[in-house]
């Protein structure tokens, strides 16, 4: 999935915060109070923590 979007920063007490699309935290299984990581270079990626919540069925 790729989605290019501009977002603007809002100043939250001594940092800045940025809002995520709608369309990438529904495809990742999202929802408020989740973890994502940052990793921060010349670019910043934003990526979900831990497991992934997707369930899986395995043939036998």
């Amino acid at each position: 999935m790729s989605i290019l979007v501009e977002r603007s920063l809002f100043k939250i007490g001594g940092g800045f915060a940025v809002t995520l699309p709608k369309a990438w935290v529904r495809h990742n299984n999202l929802k408020p109070g989740d973890k994502v990581e940052v990793i921060a270079n010349r670019e910043v990626t934003i990526r979900p923590r831990g497991e992934r919540k997707h369930k899986f069925i395995l043939d036998k």
